[in-house]
């Protein structure tokens, strides 16, 4: 296909640790639109370990929807679309499922190549066993030992600028040598080397051809500047080359998507790096993606992305990690009832163990959301270490301005009602100023991260088509005051309609205005003079045209940071009343 011409149909295929899902792209009306898809459960896992299953049953589901047929009598994807109207033009694929890889980290300095190796090793599907820098005072013998103890599937070799320390690095890279000698030549890891690029051809040649060796551009290459983007696409590969090699069935599907595959995360993070630079570039873009095994973090600031992925946190399989990052009370806390630590522990492990179960009572709806806010916090307090400086906030723990906030994950976009994803993404992120909140609620944002290679107006136009939804547009105002003291003045003025919406809010207040998904309006604001919202400065007033959402438009002046009362009672009661206000009922 000659790539200067746009395909009419796109099939993307996504294999997560829980579900597989087909999503069909079509033109109509001469744009490009979400036809429809089909979901199984992922059958990377045991017994089968091999995604085709899962594919094949996903597909099945889509031809029986669409009445397209995809797969032909050999069970091979029809490519291109035939004269009768089967197949498709082109194939993409994302993936995130399979066994968590194991990684071993040696470096030199902690606060300098190890902490960039560390920011590394987090942007992908990885596991850190263990960690080996310059101050590590065990011996070569205890050091070998670990490595070998660890049975890791990557060693990740950092250290040294461009031109700068060679026979340190050279040191190292002996070790991790003479580990993998000692492994079996079948179940040696790969070797990824983002240090000193002037010492690259030295390291090549300090392997025998049975270890599979992956050079890539430093992640230091000055003191000052860390440059993670280059050796992060190479680390991805490698984990997807290692993650073929255990699940059966990727390989198919490189060979379907004819090379247009890519990490899950790294293509979600591909879309949030293009929202940040048609966005405001005064401010971010974040987007979060709530899986079971693994919770991707990503957010972009003029282009600049900054991409987490936690293997050890997910609302499934991955979900007994939480408690390693966060307490039981900060996960009760978010509870407008009762649940004992006990019966806590017991959904988590429970929920671990049959990750596609779905709440079947309203106490478990609670807990679940409960635990995605901490899912949420947890990831990004972890995340943002690596972030850059952005603003003049008033609290260096408060989030940086962000539009929009992109949300996706099987909890957030099957909630009964709106207001619990809207209120869980509020209480955890606790954005300032005035961002949107969207939603992705078919999964698509990876999709489309790695169908902007081969066909990128379809990202563009179904990011515009409505398949993403608004819950609302938010106020949230930082500053500092007594419950109940004035914060700002609000009016809203409908474009169409008659006279306008005027009020106060008070500090504690959570205030929803009518304003419905598809219609706009004039917002002024005009905040008391020690709370800013966003218009340079505390006390400044300023109008603004804003869209409307499911929810309408929300006024979060219950302050940044969010404070909850220290008496258990008191908390619950107002955990109660933030749903009631948001627009639960239930």
């Amino acid at each position: 296909m000659n790539a200067n011409i746009e395909p009419d149909t796109l099939l993307a295929i996504d294999v997560g640790s829980v579900h597989t899902r087909a999503s069909l792209f079509d033109v109509v009306e001469g744009r490009y639109r979400l036809v429809a898809s089909g979901k199984a459960l992922s059958t990377a896992g045991p017994p089968l370990f091999d995604v085709r299953e899962g594919v094949r049953i996903a597909l099945d589901e889509l031809q029986a929807v669409t009445g397209r047929k995809l797969i032909d009598d050999t069970e091979t994807l029809i490519m291109p679309v035939t004269g009768g109207g089967m197949g498709v033009d082109i194939c993409v694929a994302t993936g995130s499922a399979g066994p968590n890889l194991r990684a071993v980290l040696i470096g030199l300095m902690d606060d300098i190549s190890l902490e960039s190796g560390r920011r590394l090793a987090e942007s992908t599907y990885l596991t850190m066993i263990e960690e080996i820098g310059l101050t590590d005072r065990r011996g070569e013998d205890e050091k070998l030992d670990s490595i070998l103890r660890a049975k890791p599937d990557v060693l990740l070799v950092v250290g040294g600028t461009d031109g700068g320390a060679a026979a340190s690095v050279l040191s190292m890279v002996d070790l991790v040598s003479l580990a993998t000698g000692l492994m079996p030549d079948g179940d040696r890891p790969h070797v990824v080397f983002a240090g000193n690029r002037t010492l690259a051809a030295h390291v090549a040649e300090r392997f025998t051809e049975a270890t599979p060796v992956a050079l890539t551009a430093n992640v230091r290459p000055d003191l000052e500047q860390e440059d993670l983007a280059p050796a992060r696409t190479r680390l991805a590969e490698v984990v997807s080359e290692s993650r073929a090699n255990k699940v059966a069935g990727y390989d198919e599907l490189v060979q379907w998507s004819g090379g247009y595959m890519m990490q899950t995360a790294d293509a979600f993070g591909r879309m949030i790096r293009y929202l940040s630079q048609v966005y405001d570039p005064a401010k971010g873009v974040l987007g979060i993606d709530l899986g079971g095994s693994h919770t991707t973090l990503a957010a972009s600031f003029s282009g600049d992305l900054r991409l987490s992925v936690r293997s050890d946190m997910g609302l499934g399989a991955s979900l007994p990690g939480l408690i390693q990052h966060t307490k039981l009370d900060s996960i009760s806390r978010w509870l407008p009832e009762e649940i004992s630590d006990a019966d806590i522990l017991n959904y988590v492990h429970n929920k671990a163990s049959y990750p596609a179960t779905i709440p079947a009572e309203k106490d478990e709806l609670l807990l679940e959301f409960a635990l995605a806010r901490e899912i949420m916090r947890s990831s990004l307090r972890l995340a943002r270490r690596g972030w850059p400086r952005k603003g003049n906030l008033r609290d260096s723990m408060l989030l940086p301005p962000m539009e929009p906030i992109l949300a996706a994950g099987g909890i957030l976009a099957r909630a009964p009602h709106p207001g619990y994803t809207a209120l869980a993404i509020l209480d955890a992120f606790q954005p300032v100023g005035i961002t949107t909140l969207v939603l992705d609620p078919h999964g698509l944002t990876s999709a489309l991260g790695v169908a902007a290679g081969p066909a990128p107006m379809v990202s563009v136009q179904v990011l515009n088509s409505g398949n993403y939804v608004s819950l609302g547009t938010v106020v949230s105002p930082v500053g500092g005051g007594k419950l109940g003291r004035p914060v700002l003045n609000v009016r809203l003025d409908t474009e169409g309609e008659g006279e306008g919406m005027e009020g106060e809010v008070r500090a504690g207040q959570l205030v929803m205005l009518p304003l419905r998904l598809g219609e706009s309006g004039r917002l002024t604001l005009r905040p008391e003079k020690d709370y800013d919202v966003g218009f340079g400065g505390p006390g400044k007033a300023g109008a603004l045209r804003v869209s409307g959402g499911i929810l309408g438009l929300i006024i979060d002046a219950r302050g940044r940071p969010l404070i909850l009362p220290q008496d258990p009672e008191a908390r619950r009661e107002l955990a109660g009343k933030w749903l009631w206000d948001i627009g639960v009922r239930e």
